[in-house]
């Protein structure tokens, strides 16, 4: 016979059996229903039972599991009741029983099982804008004949896992571990005697990695559950880059001069060192978890303040800070950071029924 022949038979066989087992589970259910309709609960189990294993949809499973439950706690076999129910709960987390729509018998043995969340794992993404504070402004200029300007930069990624332990229906703790991307733009014009047509400019690029403690108020309102936050930050800065570096000044070396010379490379490297590895902040934040089916997504906005000085005390000690490439001056002023943000996370709701 024809391999093709053989293939499309095969094939043809197959899928006859998986409409039987299909259009045979489908009658078993509607059989199962009719009994325990009739009065005849005894036979209810037996119809259900080996389809339960393989041969349902999960809706089918999930009505399946709730008449074998009925049908238990009306045969007076309570702890088969409470088995079924939970396998139901397994199955669909968010399943509920309702108050004056379902059986009173079924609501009494639902409210007894224990169907409170035990803790979120969450997936983070966000981004963030950083607005800068001088404290105290270095410069080799006299203040008066320059005009510095940081502007805020909005940044990604901002990324990572969130974990969250309910202590009770309203307060919740939980700890973050996120990467984040911190940026900022800098400019500075100068009228210095014949300056005042130079200027600098830069991007300040900063990379971290937050560890953030979380405590949480909540309402609960199932499918919705907005909440305020309050929060600290322990921070490690990994990198600090000076990108998109432009300068007119006239004292300024070639721009090949930038990777070739070995001095120019130490000074930049220098100015890197001045910079804290450590910071820290209390955050503020407001928003809502939104219940998707059997997870929750959750979107918040806040802000984070940086109250750490952003040079260390080498940085401090020097009274002024010569420029990246002798030209303008780049200032490692000692500044603080308010970051404000916004993050999207995926949360699983994880349970413990019994």
């Amino acid at each position: 016979m024809n391999k093709r022949i053989i293939i499309v038979i095969i094939l043809l066989l197959g899928s006859s059996t998986s409409l039987w087992a299909q259009t045979s589970c489908e009658r078993s259910l509607d059989e199962a229903k009719a009994d325990y309709a009739n009065g005849n609960l005894y036979a209810v189990p037996g119809k259900l039972t080996d389809c339960l294993e393989d041969g349902y949809t999960k809706t089918e499973k999930v009505e399946a599991l709730r008449l074998l439950t009925l049908t238990y706690i009306n045969i007076n076999q309570q702890e088969k009741a409470k088995e079924t129910l939970i396998r139901l709960l397994k199955l669909k987390t968010d399943y509920q029983a309702v108050r004056n729509v379902d059986p009173s018998e079924l609501y009494s043995l639902y409210k007894k099982i224990d169907t409170d969340i035990k803790y979120f794992i969450g997936i983070t993404l966000g981004t963030n804008l950083n607005s800068v504070r001088p404290v105290l402004y270095r410069s080799a200029f006299p203040i008066e004949t320059t005009h510095p300007q940081y502007s805020a930069r909005i940044a990604t990624p901002q990324v990572g896992f969130q974990y969250l332990y309910p202590l009770n229906k309203s307060f919740i703790v939980g700890a973050e571990i996120q990467f984040q991307n911190q940026r900022y733009s800098y400019s500075e014009s100068f009228d210095y005697e014949d300056r005042n047509s130079n200027f600098v400019t830069y991007d300040s690029n900063n990379n971290g990695i937050n560890l953030n403690l979380i405590f949480r108020y909540m309402k609960d309102f199932y499918t919705c559950k907005p909440f305020v936050e309050l929060g600290s930050t322990a921070r490690t800065n990994l990198t600090y880059d000076i990108i998109n570096y432009t300068n007119n000044f006239e004292r300024v070396v070639d721009e090949e001069n930038i990777i070739e010379s070995e001095e120019n490379i130490n000074e930049r490297v220098s100015v890197y060192t001045r910079r804290s590895t450590f910071n820290f902040a209390l955050n503020a934040n407001l928003g809502s978890m939104i219940k998707v089916r059997e997870n929750y997504v959750e979107i918040k906005f806040g802000v984070s303040n940086y109250f750490r000085n952003h040079l260390n005390s080498k940085g401090r000690e020097e009274a002024y800070t010569t420029t990246l490439l002798d030209g303008g001056f780049i200032k490692e002023d000692d500044r603080l950071n308010l970051l404000y943000q916004i993050n999207f996370t995926f949360n699983i709701p994880f349970f413990n029924f019994q």
